[in-house]
This record gives structure tokens, sequence and C-alpha cells, in this order.
């Protein structure tokens, strides 16, 4: 959803960066665990030139403790690679030991950068592309992730990404199944739910490789900005408050809401390591999250219920599907 900004929050921008002039504002709790503020038709000394400026507030403290990690590898990742990523510009100078300070500025901390531009890459906008923008966007993709992946995450600032959030996320879901779900899902559905979770408990006793995962990669983080006559265009990728250290696996999970063909497309083009189990795991880790989805919906309230059970509907059967 969008409204106006709240006092606070602007107040908090505008005490960061006086300087600052803006034409309008769109605020969105779209996410999980911040709040944006997009300041739009930027102007002044402070808009550094950007005429619009995404500003994350964080709404919980794993976010608020991710926030100077996530700042420092973007700008760590932004010069190896093509896509569009977001690197924070403005941060609160009087950051103490995090990023903005809850005694000037009044609220959480805080940080923006640039808008990443195009187009949310939703289903139906990859299907109304023309096969070669298609198969651009999968290159694209592929050797984004084969950065990503590739990384040295012994050294600084990769060091100080965390390993992966997928054992807490299963104890979460573990606990909505037993104690939520049976009100809303017919008997064969709890038994699906349940060989889920086992499913993806077998995998995490399971020696698997470990690499920087952006870790929620799907529809509302990829943007896709249409290329010109001289430009092929140029593929997004938004909110990585959710990286960390895990299996590779799991960054082409929710890849599957585009279809199995455009999860083997991108995978053609993945320099990174695979073995025989890939996108068998790839689509294990695709059904946890669509149960996250719906357990999400049963505690938080986030999603709608339609979403949260088209979500699971889809990933239902435990075998994946093929191109």
């Amino acid at each position: 959803m969008t409204d106006p900004a709240l006092p606070t929050e602007l107040d908090a921008i505008r005490a960061a960066f006086p300087a600052l002039q803006w034409e309008s504002v769109t605020r969105t709790e779209e996410g999980w665990d911040h709040v944006v503020v997009i300041c739009h038709g930027c102007s002044g000394d402070d808009a550094l030139g950007h005429s619009d400026l995404v500003f994350r507030f964080p709404t919980d403290e794993q976010a608020e403790a991710q926030l100077p990690t996530e700042i420092a590898v973007l700008e760590h990742l932004a010069p190896q690679v093509e896509s569009a990523l977001p690197r924070y510009t403005h941060v609160p100078v009087d950051a103490g030991p995090g990023v903005g300070s809850r005694a000037e500025y009044g609220t959480i901390p805080f940080a923006g950068y640039p808008m990443v531009r195009g187009d949310r890459l939703t289903p139906e906008l990859l299907r109304s592309l023309p096969f070669t923008e298609q198969t651009i966007i999968a290159t694209q993709l592929g050797s984004l992730l084969s950065a990503l992946h590739i990384q040295d995450v012994s050294a600084p600032p990769m060091d100080r990404v965390p390993a992966s959030y997928q054992p807490e996320n299963l104890d979460f879901v573990r606990g909505i199944v037993e104690n939520n779900m049976s009100d809303v899902l017919a008997p064969d559905e709890m038994r699906t739910a349940r060989e889920i979770c086992d499913e993806v408990a077998a995998l995490q006793s399971t020696l698997l490789p470990r690499v920087f995962l952006h870790y929620d990669i799907y529809s509302r983080h990829l943007y896709w900005e249409s290329g010109t006559t001289y430009s092929p265009g140029r593929l997004g990728l938004i909110d990585f408050t959710d990286m960390c250290i895990g299996d590779p696996a799991i960054d082409f999970a929710e890849l599957y809401e585009y279809g199995p063909r455009f999860v083997e497309d991108v995978l053609a083009r993945y320099v990174g390591r695979v073995d025989a189990g890939f996108l068998d795991r790839a689509w294990t880790y695709q059904r946890l999250a669509s149960l996250y989805v719906l357990a999400g919906h049963l505690y938080y309230g986030e999603e709608t219920w339609e979403y949260a059970r088209s979500a699971f509907d889809r990933c239902r059967s435990p075998h994946r599907p093929r191109a």
C-alpha cells in the first residue's frame, strides 16, 4: 500500500539532509521488515543530482542490525556486476554504532539510495516480452547470480554476512503448521505441509555448498528497464536485507514463479557450482517459501489470503516441474 510518509520519517530525512527538496512522496509498507519512503522530483545540493531517492526505514531489530552490513556489501558488489543494485548515497552522518541516530532523528536508523529504474519483473511482464528480451534477462540474471555466488565470504565486508536464516525460518513454519494451519488446510494439505518441512530439514542435515546469497530473489525484488536501439536493457535487483551464506540453490528457488523454462535458462548461463540435485533442491526450497508465505499470512497478517493460498497451491507437488 502507499500513503503519504509519516511526519517522523520526513522529519528524519530533513534533519539528515537539510538541502534536499522533493516534489512528492510515496510511502509503502509492502515489505515485511522495512517502511520505504520514495522522494520523487528531488532537487537541492543534498539530492546529489538524483531525481528519485529511496529511503529505507527498518522496522525490526534484525533488519536494523543488518543495515550497515548491507550498505557495505552493496558498495563492494556494485563495481563487480552489470545489473543495477541499490548503492547507498544517503547515509546520515551522525550514525554512531548503527546507521542513523535515534536521539537526533527521533526514529530508527535509515538510509537512502537512487531508485533502481525499470518495471517490476512480474511473471506477466516477462511473458509479454519478446523471446529475445526474455533471453537477455535470463543471461543478465545468470551473470548476476554467478557474480554473487563466487564472492570470497572470508574477506571484508562479506565476512560480516550471517549464516542462512533457513533453519530459524523452518522452525517458525513448523510451529505455524502444527498450531494454526489445520484451521485452514484440509488433512491432505496438512500432510503436504509437514512433508515440505521434513524435506527441508533433511537437506539442512546434508553437507551442501555455502555461498553469498541474496536469499529472496523473486518478482517483487527484480526490475527490468527495457532497452533501446543502442542498449539491450538492464536488470535490477533490490532488497538485500536477508542476504546470508547458504546453498546457492536457494537463490534459484523463487524463480519458479516464472516457470521451469526460465529457471533452466538462467541456470544455463550460470557459472557457479551445480550438482545433480541442484534444481531438485531449488524446488524444495520454493515449496518452503510458499509455505512460509502462508505461515506469514496466518501469524503476521502479511500478504493476502488469496496470494498466500495461490503460492502454496502452485508448489504442492513434490515433483519439480520441467520445461
